[in-house]
């Protein structure tokens, strides 16, 4: 008799309930007194005013500027967000960034003989910290200025002057991010701190007395920030990089290169299509490419979409097209066996035309434009993207394409698989072999490539490397095959012969098709953020490679590691909401009366959030502090709660293995992942407290909506064969294994 397969367990949630955790801590010690940064900030909002008084008056429209405040290191949490300072004294911030600067003076505390003494001393490193814009008229700019070099007190809404490190203008060098000559006429794309209209028109204005022109309409609101098409000779850069409200004029960027590069083969041979419809063929997959061709192979499995705006068709951008959709209905294919059934439909979507990137520099903002019109009026769970602009991910800076995606993305009801780019052999050091945009979301899933699909891999040299922005710092999220010379990639051609080629185009859609492999297995009880969870969970690390290079490693090539577990093995998923400002005890699925040994923990928790592009440094809205409690007996002597001692679980070394970040940067990522191993002794009733903190634009946000979280356990004990059943037993009222709605070989390779 066939043993039983154990499928993954299910209804972790039904082991989590909400707790109320009392939390305290020590405030931070300002490094200077009000009266001291009264006078510092009043000396340079003197010298901020002689800048503004020399900008043309139809650079400032309804006379505003934009200035920008530093915030002091010590004082980057959203709790100490100086909101009551800007309020009380006109400001209103509309964006920020991260950056690093190395403090006059630096606040500190100590224990000294039982009691607390504060100190402060000079800054003697840099420090991660936050640069405000915040924009003003000039005439209250200047009515402040007054009042700071004034005598009368401070009003009682400027206490917040101690956390202020300084404020200056912006310089020239960070707003121009481009250089041509006088005579040169080039593509750009201008970053607006903001997308109200009065000032909207106000550039549209100043542009025009520049002998500018620009198209207003083709314009990207997303969040705080506007993306503006603009088309300019060299000599205005200057004069148009003075308007108020510019945040950064960089080059326009082109479309990534997209011709597929078949690696020669002597003879292509054709390929055994399935017959049969797709095994949910309720399930559709849409994806945004070039097209594929009319009387294409692929048509049982593929509807193709038109816009009405696009042009002829391109045949490289078509062959694209076709590869891409192969990719994620077949994977990379065998030629000399009968290919599988696909899990999917496929709906794809052309959104590229002969002109992309050629007649017209400014293409991308209407392919962008076709993505989210789809992403935003259809119901589609799964996307795959294998385009976007050529450049690599920015720090400071966001990209239309990331902010406008990560927004479509923000509810965590569709699994988005992106192409990292295929600039992994550019120069490393000056990042230009980073991770391409839209690879940067942190609502998607942004895969590289391997060069094998053996067990000996490695990240594909043409894959782009980390790491992404902080928050999403571990980016590419995981590798799937996409080809090599020695291990070609395998489509299927329009004409329904096998090809050859490599690149992370194909990689992805490969990877997702894993992805819609779980979802045809156990159909809707598993959501897409579900699935990205189990994707990132179940990757299979490299020995050597570190995060930069393969994320958290590369999808299973077979889907049973994911949808099953071996012996010794128990893998439970957790699904549900967060509410803001709350705690959610999640108990851990270790059964009572384990033996002894050792017992590896593994665990991945994923959430879906809101973002705010204007603010790269405080770019998602959600962040969770995750609290390990292993044994419930053990409580401190010189605890006030009564709660559990804790252990780190989810650390910030998880996430910046060679990078110093602001100290709570790991909160805010959208993907926790990690694993530790300890004696089944120290295990008693383990929890993970999961808070859920919220802010908006770097500040406390006082009206947060639920966010939706997929959370994944595995507990392995080697020397308990059936810790499976035993999980089981144990939580017999709360889990059960999920059981395959569709008859599926579990062996199913990628």
């Amino acid at each position: 008799m066939a043993e039983k397969t154990r499928f993954l367990i299910g209804f972790g949630e039904r082991l989590t309930e909400p707790v109320v955790v009392r939390r305290g801590g020590n405030s931070p010690v300002p490094a200077y007194a009000p009266e001291q940064a009264r006078e510092r900030l009043g000396d340079d909002v003197s010298d901020v005013m002689q800048s503004v008084d020399r900008l043309p008056a139809l650079a400032c429209p309804r006379d505003e500027i934009v200035a920008v405040m530093t915030l002091h290191p010590t004082f980057l949490a959203k709790s100490y967000f100086p909101s009551t300072l800007l309020e009380t004294v006109g400001l209103e911030s509309v964006g920020s960034r991260p950056t690093e600067i190395q403090p006059d003076f630096v606040g500190h505390s100590r224990e000294v003989d039982g009691e607390r003494v504060n100190y402060v001393s000079p800054g003697e490193k840099l420090r991660p910290t936050t640069e405000l814009f915040v924009a003003t008229t000039r005439e209250n700019l200047r009515r402040w200025g007054a009042h700071l070099r004034a005598t009368e007190p401070l009003l009682s809404g400027e206490g917040d002057v101690v956390k202020i490190e300084r404020l200056r203008m912006p310089s020239r060098s960070e707003r121009l991010r481009v250089s041509a000559d006088d005579d040169e006429r080039i593509a750009l794309e201008v970053v607006l701190h903001s997308g109200r209209p009065d000032i909207v028109e106000a550039f549209r204005s100043y542009a025009e007395s520049l002998n500018i022109p620009i198209d207003i309409e083709r314009r990207i609101d997303a969040g705080g920030a506007c993306f503006v098409p603009v088309m300019a000779f060299g000599e205005s850069l200057d004069q148009l990089s003075k308007f108020s409200f510019l945040r950064t004029v960089r080059a326009m960027p082109r479309l990534r290169d997209l011709t597929v590069g078949s690696i020669a083969r002597s003879q292509l041979s054709a390929v055994q299509l399935p017959t049969e419809a797709p095994l949910d063929p309720d399930l559709r997959v849409a994806v945004f490419d070039g097209g594929i061709a009319q009387g294409s192979c692929l048509e049982p499995w593929v509807d193709s979409f038109e816009f009405a705006d696009l042009d002829a068709e391109h045949p490289e951008f078509v062959n694209h097209g076709q590869g891409v959709t192969s990719a994620l209905l077949f994977g990379s294919i065998d030629a000399s066996k009968k290919l599988q059934r696909p899990f999917a439909r496929v709906d794809h979507y052309r959104v590229l035309d002969a002109n992309t990137g050629e007649a017209d520099p400014f293409e991308l903002y209407d392919v962008l434009g076709r993505i989210d019109q789809v992403l935003t009026t259809k119901t589609y769970e799964f996307a795959s993207l294998s385009l976007g602009p050529d450049l690599p991910t920015e720090d400071d800076e966001i990209h239309s394409w990331t902010s406008v995606l990560d927004a479509a993305l923000a509810e965590g009801d569709i699994l988005a698989a992106i192409a990292v780019g295929n600039n992994g052999e550019l120069d490393r050091a000056s990042g230009i072999a980073r991770i391409e945009p839209p690879a940067d979301c942190v609502n998607g899933l942004a895969i590289g490539a391997s060069h094998s699909a053996g067990q000996l891999w490695t990240r594909a040299p043409y894959s782009a490397v980390g790491p992404g922005r902080s928050p999403g710092i571990v980016k590419p999220d995981i590798l799937s095959f996409g080809g090599s010379d020695a291990e070609p990639f395998v489509f299927v051609d329009d004409q329904g012969l096998a090809d050859y080629t490599a690149g992370t185009s194909f990689s992805s859609p490969s990877g997702l098709r894993m992805g819609l492999g779980i979802r045809a297995t156990f159909g809707s009880r598993v959501s897409p953020l579900a699935i990205k969870a189990l994707l990132i969970h179940t990757a299979e690390r490299h020995p050597s490679l570190d995060v930069d290079e393969c994320g958290w490693g590369r999808v299973p090539a077979d889907l049973s590691s994911i949808t099953t577990c071996g012996d010794g093995e128990a893998r439970v998923l957790y699904q549900g909401e967060l509410s803001a400002a709350k705690y959610l005890r999640a108990q851990l699925p270790i059964p009572p009366g384990l033996p002894n040994g050792m017992v590896s923990i593994s665990a991945t928790l994923c959430f879906a959030t809101a973002v705010d592009p204007q603010d790269p440094g405080n770019y998602t809205r959600s962040g969770l502090d995750v609290t390990f409690r292993p044994h419930a007996n053990k409580i401190p002597a010189t605890s006030k709660t009564g709660l559990a001692a804790t252990k780190s679980f989810f650390g910030q070394s998880e996430y910046t293995p060679e990078s110093e970040l602001r100290q709570d940067a790991h909160k805010w990522e959208t993907v926790l992942n990690s694993r530790k191993q300890m004696r089944a002794s120290s295990l008693d009733h383990p929890v993970f407290d999961i808070h859920y903190n919220a802010r908006e634009a770097g500040h406390a946000y006082q009206i947060a909506p639920n966010i939706r979280y997929a959370m994944v356990i595995t507990v392995r004990m080697k020397n308990l064969p059936e810790l499976y059943e035993e999980v089981l037993a144990g939580y017999t009222a709360e889990l059960q294994a999920l059981q395959p709605v569709v008859d599926l070989p579990v062996n199913l390779q990628l």
